[in-house]
């Protein structure tokens, strides 16, 4: 038991006058070394907030047991990292009692409920015997009575279908469409974007409907990353006629893996909470890009017309550039690249002396005129030379 988090303890309970209880102190000693292994690799400013983070969470889970006053977190971060944290911790470290395993990383309606950022409200522990009993208090008097529609909290899938910013009901988490939209734009890469998205939802979201298949379900985040390597793989293949080498591969894994490091700090959707939007997300690392890629070839996801489609923005990227070449002209008629001849006073290169196409077609009618008025001197010439013999 470490006693080390008394300190913490007491600021999270600044009201308790009494000892510390012994479960309490036991509780968090357990979760916080439980934590090392659930969650053993943190970002360096949720490192920081661990142990609070757990005692925290042995508070919350045994306030009604321990009949403990209103707990009022002060954490020693930002409220948006910690909340993320404290999501994140909850879902992995085990309660009691059987419970939800959270296999992805989705915050928690208990987090939202029970006023971990400042709200006096108190609700059932993380202890409570299932989900059904601990959210029952909440629920409207029609479900109470036996109505069998479902309500908000019952009926939350791994990513529930939601209403994106200005879009469509889909089957997607509602972070996919503007992520995928940050992640093109942070690597100029933006005429993808409708590309990556028809994959994602060709692999997780099929007719408009969440897949069947667990492993995609549990791994959109990897997946993404999968799916956005390989269309920008291919379109890199296509475009430089050469086959992507292991420098490359690593350079475009590295970028992707950036991107989406930054993209929690960088996308929102304007009426949506940062826990509802980013249900399903999950941290990802190298190895789970590659085991994305692979998973997605080994089933020949890759094989279907989402993906044949990289093709045609090629052939649409090299159209686009023939019409702008064409289109390139000054007002006056003359190329665009005659205007990248530029005169300097101390070079020999001055733009008298360079052959552009219209000092060609000068040069061209000059030297017919000069050739059909040395024809005409000829002529006469010939001429006089008859009537003087005759």
């Amino acid at each position: 038991m470490s006693r080390t988090l008394e300190p913490t303890l007491l600021s999270l309970l600044p009201t308790y006058s009494k000892d510390l209880p012994l479960p309490l102190l036991e509780l968090a000693s357990s979760l916080l070394t439980q934590s090392r292994h659930s969650a053993g690799a943190l970002k360096t400013e949720e490192e920081v907030a661990r142990a609070y983070a757990c005692a925290h969470i042995a508070c919350e889970r045994l306030k009604i047991t321990l009949d403990l006053p209103p707990i009022q977190p002060r954490p020693p971060v930002p409220p948006r990292i910690y909340k993320r944290l404290y999501a994140h911790l909850n879902n992995v470290l085990p309660a009691s009692t059987p419970g939800r395993s959270g296999r992805v990383r989705t915050p928690s309606s208990k987090v939202r409920e029970s006023g971990v950022f400042g709200s006096g409200q108190r609700i059932p522990s993380r202890g409570t015997p299932n989900k059904e009993e601990a959210l029952a208090k909440f629920r409207s008097p029609a479900t109470a009575r036996g109505d069998d529609t479902p309500t908000r909290s019952t009926r939350k899938p791994p990513h529930p279908t939601k209403k994106k910013g200005g879009g469509p009901v889909s089957a997607l988490p509602a972070w996919v469409r503007p992520t995928i939209q940050f992640m093109c734009k942070e690597m100029e890469e933006e005429n993808i974007g409708r590309t990556v998205l028809a994959g994602m939802q060709t692999i997780a979201a099929p007719q408009g409907k969440q897949s069947k298949d667990e492993w995609v379900n549990e791994h959109l985040t990897p997946l993404l990353a999968a799916v956005y390597f390989l269309v920008s793989s291919q379109l890199y293949v296509l475009e430089q006629g050469k086959e992507l080498d292991d420098p490359q591969y690593i350079r475009i894994r590295k970028a992707i893996l950036k991107t989406l490091g930054q993209a929690q700090a960088n996308v929102n959707v304007t009426g949506m909470d940062e826990d509802e939007l980013w249900i399903g997300w999950t941290d990802i690392k190298s190895k789970d890009v590659d085991g994305a890629v692979a998973k997605v070839v080994e089933n020949g996801w890759q094989k279907e017309e989402w993906f044949a489609g990289i093709r045609h923005l090629v052939k649409a990227k090299d159209a686009e550039k023939g019409d702008r070449d064409e289109e390139m002209e000054d007002a006056d008629g003359r190329p665009f690249s005659e205007k990248l001849h530029v005169q300097r006073g101390d070079t020999m290169l001055q733009s008298r002396w360079d052959m552009t196409e219209q000092k060609r077609e000068e040069y061209r009618t000059w030297k017919q005129g000069m050739l059909r008025r040395i024809d005409e001197i000829e002529r006469s010439r010939t001429s006089e030379m008859e009537i003087d013999a005759s």
